[in-house]
């Protein structure tokens, strides 16, 4: 299953938005229910759109709070924006660090291909067998 980034940035928005609200209604019964539906809708969203491990996680880190208090809806919804913030900076590190070694890579490739082309390891040789680097007196500029 691919990870579809757009749809999670989504879901984290919703999330956000509703951790806002949840903090500024009064915990009236009817916005607790309606926050208890919306934390439900989040989960199961966000329950389709991760692989099984990723969900699996997250599943274990928040809590079942289906009868939960507005205090404990606000705290669910952080723990899955926080979870959610670390994924895509997870994310992020990753594809960094991949850039990194493609970079790297193709740098090698660049300084393998440019040695084939000098031949003989990037060395130009001399009748005199010292690599073309002596001095009038026979001896290595070197020594």
């Amino acid at each position: 299953m691919m990870l579809d980034p757009q749809k999670l940035m989504r879901i984290a928005g919703v999330t956000r938005e509703v951790l806002e609200e949840a903090r500024r209604i009064k915990p009236e019964p009817g916005a607790i229910d309606h926050l208890r539906r919306v934390h439900g809708q989040i989960s199961n969203e966000l329950e389709a759109a991760l692989p099984p491990d990723l969900w699996k996680e997250l599943d274990e880190l928040t809590p079942d709070i289906r009868d939960g208090t507005l205090e404990e809806l606000s705290l669910a919804h952080s723990e899955i924006l926080g979870w959610l913030e670390g994924l895509f900076q997870g994310t992020h590190l990753a594809l960094q660090a991949q850039a990194a070694q493609a970079a790297q890579m193709l740098r090698q490739q660049m300084a393998d291909a440019e040695r084939r082309e000098l031949g003989d390891g990037g060395q130009t040789s001399s009748e005199d067998g010292t690599g073309g680097e002596t001095t009038s007196g026979g001896t290595s500029q070197y020594l």
